[in-house]
């Protein structure tokens, strides 16, 4: 299914309602400052990623240049619940309210990092390894889906990604990595002078971060048939694919795609 990829990135990349006896957590460390190098079809450039809380404060800004000219120079903070998408290029931006996403992604549990791993193993994704990258440990994970992507993992930290879709060519890999970064809370504010528009709750649209990743026809004709799926067909048909995953990661799979399906329109 077509939106399977864009939900995966997203499971890493969004803020998730938790337990109220526990404290929220994206990430497995408090506070970290990312840079990252990046080669793709819309360019080359940088992405500087920081947040603190767990991730549930984050602020991520990103520049693209193409035969020497700036194409991309996007701003995006997650904040109280919400994301603001703000192209510095023309200084205007949007926020979307995260709660519907949030909603949806806390029936896999409260440990949105176990979520998205297990996610990744219903897709047909396997961790292949441990690599050193940047001195740190990092799991190797590779997903066949659209074509292939090898991500590596640290503290639920995206340190590397490479895809090959269609044939085409995708790669960033952060340069320098620094934890225990202090913070204040104008560094997760937009910039004076930004047009904010607001936006409608988020619900299947999965955009983040400005993509516009809104489901087709054929991927709301599959959610209906997950829907209306017993367990057991579901199992069935996950383990065709990954034979190796287990019924706990199945259950929390099944839940996750039976709370989407209720959010079709």
């Amino acid at each position: 299914m077509k939106y399977l990829l864009p939900l995966l990135l997203m499971v890493f990349s969004i803020a998730s309602a938790q337990n109220s006896q526990e404290i929220p957590k994206r990430y497995e460390i408090k506070s970290a400052q990312v840079t990252y190098t990046e080669n793709s079809p819309e360019g080359k450039g940088t992405k500087v990623l920081f947040f603190d809380q767990y991730g549930m404060r984050e602020s991520k800004r990103e520049t693209l240049q193409k035969k020497g000219k700036t194409v991309k120079d996007q701003l995006s903070i997650i904040n109280n619940r919400k994301v603001l998408i703000i192209n510095m290029l023309d200084h205007t931006g949007i926020a979307r309210d995260l709660s519907g996403t949030m909603q949806m992604m806390q029936m896999g549990g409260n440990d949105m990092a176990a979520t998205g791993k297990n996610m990744l193993k219903t897709m047909g994704g396997k961790m292949t390894g441990h690599v050193s990258f940047l001195g740190k440990n990092c799991e190797k994970w590779e997903v066949n889906t659209m074509g292939k992507t090898t991500m590596l993992l640290w503290k639920a930290i995206p340190l590397k990604s490479e895809s090959k879709i269609m044939g085409i060519g995708t790669v960033e890999e952060a340069t320098s990595i620094q934890t225990g970064k202090s913070f204040t809370a104008s560094d997760f504010e937009p910039p004076a002078g930004i047009k904010m528009e607001q936006t409608m709750p988020q619900g299947m649209d999965m955009g983040l971060g400005g993509a516009d990743l809104k489901m087709t026809n054929e991927d709301k004709q599959q959610l209906e048939k997950l829907k209306n799926m017993s367990f057991a067909d579901f199992k069935k048909m996950m383990k065709k694919e990954n034979p190796d995953i287990t019924d706990e990661e199945l259950q929390q799979s099944f839940k996750i795609m039976k709370k989407m399906g209720t959010l079709i329109k």
